[in-house]
């Protein structure tokens, strides 16, 4: 098929005949960058390895759908829906995820970097050893997602709700976490140097080991309840002295304060 072939099929919502093509074709590029999928059904579609840079699928609807490794640079994805969709590797650098539905989809490896994924659902979404660096997430929900050995460096995490997120070794460096929510996050060993802590509610959390050198936590909540075990506060910021000073689990910790 050419290429506005598999569009037009795509358009029509054939999933059932698109699959069965690339089924029969396993090794045939699809090319379908720059195409308008606006607002397609395409629950379930086989995309695996698309060339989707640039496509437009706003609204659409790739529930289940597999992307496993596919091209989507630039791809306006604003309220996509993509439930439990498999992006196993999938390039996202630069797409606009905003307000998208990802909720419990394996993104585990998939390059994120500087995409616009504020507003979106990513609860219980796999994101271990994702690159989100960059990343705008403001406003995201996380909620138990694994972002284990993420890069979220320079990430915007303002007003994201993380709790019970899981962000084992994570690296968060300088990453922007005003008014967080990181109730009950797994932080364990995360990297949080010169991360912007304010505001943020971290009842609760794990930061056994965790490196928040040169953090702000100026109005931080919860740290009474975190574990706060080997934590390196070198020239930490914001965080009452007493916090730190009188708790019995800070035996390991490496203390300095810049006031």
């Amino acid at each position: 098929m050419t290429k506005e072939e598999i569009i037009g099929l795509l358009k029509a919502e054939k999933v059932t005949e698109f699959n069965e093509y690339r089924k029969e074709r396993p090794d045939e590029e699809v090319n379908l960058s720059g195409a308008n999928l606006s607002k397609s059904g395409l629950n379930g579609a086989n995309l695996s390895g698309a060339d989707l840079i640039g496509a437009r699928l706003g609204g659409t609807k790739l529930i289940g759908a597999d992307l496993y490794k596919a091209k989507l640079m630039g791809a306006k994805l604003i309220g996509a829906n993509l439930y439990e969709a498999k992006l196993i590797g999938a390039d996202l650098r630069g797409a606009d995820l905003s307000g998208a539905n990802l909720y419990g989809a394996d993104l585990s490896g998939a390059k994120l970097s500087k995409s616009g994924l504020n507003g979106a659902n990513l609860s219980g979404a796999d994101l271990i050893g994702a690159d989100l660096s960059g990343a705008d997430l403001s406003g995201a929900k996380l909620g138990g997602a694994k972002l284990g050995g993420a890069n979220l460096s320079g990430a915007d995490l303002i007003r994201a709700r993380l709790g019970g997120t899981k962000l084992i070794g994570a690296n968060l460096y300088e990453a922007k976490l005003m008014g967080a929510k990181l109730i009950g996050a797994n932080l364990y060993e995360a990297k949080l140097i010169g991360a912007d802590l304010r505001g943020a509610d971290l009842s609760g959390a794990n930061l056994y080991g965790a490196d928040l050198s040169g953090a702000k936590l100026t109005d931080a909540l919860g740290l009474e309840t975190a574990q706060l075990i080997g934590i390196n506060w070198f020239n930490v910021r914001g965080v009452r002295r007493e916090i730190v000073q009188a708790s019995h689990l800070l035996t390991q910790a490496t203390i300095k304060f810049t006031d």
